[in-house]
């Protein structure tokens, strides 16, 4: 799905040293006015409400906690402290609704029990009666499945199109003990059950996820920045032309990478297969061309400094009809382009506004509107979209935060973690 980090002179020179910051800051952007909030989920009763849907999730231990989680990370929901509901209603056995609407602000409420080998889930509206407006089953022992599945047919139900929590991020995590290494992890989008793809003490950068869930990164682990894919089990190193072998985005249907290639003085653009076999050269330029992004309608978005400054641009996926994308500001980098079916053609990037501030922007293709996601100090990097093009991950300060599409809502998955991509839907 995702762009990676633009290939600049400064960065190859990096590269040459054995010594690259995956977190290199993004460039120059106008920046537009801020976003209005998310809308809460809503359905005909409650139309016109100015504020979140208050849900009340009684339920204790790691199940509660998830579905807590998800539910904040959903964007919908305002929710209600645990701490907060009477104990009555938290030992309750059944829904009780003049109870819950004792309580004040709550609009939801979520149940949970157990019976046998299956988790038991209710949502209940107080404005629909005593009946579950959504009720499901899930095999007991596994509650951050549950809590997922569940969360996705909640959001299914207000906004006619499920979530992707269960969906992987991947993403790099620094370590200093004592020589620097930088190793790949994925994790669930909601920061539960990190796994490590790489555990060595080489520098391993810039993955991107494929649509099969395989990883694909840059690293060092034989000297040269190589590109490597893992698809579960031990890497496997992919390309290893002399030079930058960078930015490796698998493409929709999975068989092709695109890639910057040094291999003959310059950084340029190409496809490979799986095996690592040129399959074609996109881009001839002397400017330096890298970060390729695939759309989902047979285009690549990518960033050149062939306008004095980098700029995203984008061109067919068998090269050529190249055009600019990004008209404002003189840096412009990181493109990723939204893969979510009927949310128009967006690309997210990364930015510098005239004040400085490092922030993440997304273009519309089409019209050139240009709205920024994010207006908060410190650097705010590397954005990805998730693969319904409803959420975009990035990094601030050192950490991964998750935003809805317009830039709200932001909440923190994963500490010391960088260069996020948000892979596919969990099956």
């Amino acid at each position: 799905m995702k762009r990676t980090l633009f290939g600049t002179s400064i960065l190859a020179s990096l590269l040459a040293l054995g010594s690259l910051w995956a977190g290199t800051p993004p460039a120059e952007a106008n920046a537009a006015p801020p976003t209005l909030p998310m809308q809460p989920f809503q359905d005909a009763s409650v139309q016109g409400q100015s504020r979140l849907l208050g849900v009340a999730i009684p339920a204790d231990g790691k199940l509660g906690d998830l579905l807590r989680k998800n539910a904040q990370i959903s964007a919908g929901f305002q929710i209600i402290p645990r701490a907060s509901l009477p104990a009555a209603l938290i030992k309750a056995a059944s829904f009780d609704k003049k109870a819950w609407g004792a309580v004040g602000n709550v609009d939801v409420v979520i149940l949970t029990s157990e019976a046998g080998s299956q988790i038991r889930m209710a949502m209940y509206e107080l404005s629909k009666g005593d009946k579950p407006v959504l009720s499901r089953g899930y095999p007991a022992g596994d509650p951050l499945t549950a809590a997922n599945k569940f969360m996705n047919d909640v959001i299914e139900y207000y906004t006619k199109e499920p979530g992707v929590f269960g969906s992987r991020i991947a993403f790099v995590r620094t370590r200093r003990d004592p020589v620097t290494s930088k190793n790949v992890y994925t994790v669930q989008m909601n920061g539960e059950a990190t796994s490590a793809v790489t555990s060595n003490r080489s520098l391993n950068i810039l993955p991107n996820m494929g649509p099969g869930g395989e990883v694909v990164f840059t690293s060092y682990a034989k000297r040269n920045p190589d590109l490597w894919i893992s698809s579960g089990g031990g890497p496997t190193r992919v390309s290893k032309f002399p030079g930058l072998n960078l930015g490796g985005a698998v493409s929709p249907d999975g068989g092709t990478i695109a890639l910057a290639l040094s291999k003959d003085g310059n950084a340029e653009l190409y496809t490979i297969d799986r095996s690592g076999n040129i399959k074609s050269r996109l881009t001839k330029n002397p400017a330096i061309d890298g970060s390729p992004s695939w759309s989902g309608g047979g285009q690549i978005a990518f960033v050149s400094d062939r306008a004095g400054g980098p700029q995203v641009y984008r061109m067919s996926a068998s090269g050529g009809g190249e055009s600019r994308v990004t008209k404002a500001g003189n840096y412009n980098q990181s493109p990723d382009w939204s893969q979510g079916a009927n949310r128009g053609e967006w690309i997210v990037y990364s930015g510098r506004d005239a004040s400085n501030r490092y922030d993440i922007f997304k273009i519309d293709v089409k019209s050139g509107s240009v709205v920024r996601m994010t207006q908060s100090p410190g650097r705010n990097l590397d954005p990805t979209f998730s693969p319904d093009g409803r959420w975009v991950a990035y990094t601030q300060g050192g950490s991964i935060y998750v935003a809805n599409e317009d830039g709200n809502n932001n909440v923190e998955i994963a500490k010391g973690a960088s260069t996020p991509d948000w892979g596919p839907k969990a099956n």
